[in-house]
């Protein structure tokens, strides 16, 4: 994809997109550019709110419950986890063990560790740890889907 930056003098910012077709990816594109975000509906503390996909460092089921966490706060999301991954899986949401979904935009660091599985270093500093079964899907996945 070709990309094009102009800087102007005076004037409003202005976004032109030239496409030959719609894919997933122009349409990302075009989200980001008119200023809209994609939202899960959640809850916390009882209150319930819209929490945007990007802020979300990982998703947890625990006892039959789903559980975002962002760097600050957690919240509970009234989907099960095989819901978020069809539905986030374009947005770098990946499953890494039978009770999580990683960002793997907001991993900061990974390491291989024994038994084949991955530790994954989150931008909050927490660890995660990526099963085997679904370690070679990610090496994979981070190689551009060879």
């Amino acid at each position: 994809m070709k990309v094009t930056l102009n800087q102007i003098e005076k004037g409003e910012d202005e976004v032109i997109i030239n496409y030959l077709e719609m894919t997933e990816e122009v349409e990302d594109i075009v989200r980001v550019a008119s200023g809209g975000d994609e939202k899960i509906p959640c809850s916390r503390d009882s209150i319930k709110c819209m929490v945007a996909v990007r802020d979300i460092l990982y998703i947890e089921s625990v006892d039959r419950e789903t559980f975002a966490y962002t760097s600050n706060d957690v919240y509970k999301i009234p989907l099960p986890l095989n819901n978020i991954e069809a539905a986030y899986a374009h947005r770098g949401f990946f499953r890494c063990s039978k009770s999580m979904i990683i960002n793997i935009y907001r991993v900061s660091e990974l390491r291989s560790e024994a038994a084949g599985r991955i530790d994954a270093k989150m931008e909050n500093g927490e660890h995660v740890i990526i099963s085997r079964k679904y370690a070679k899907a990610l090496r994979c996945e981070l190689r551009g889907g060879e």
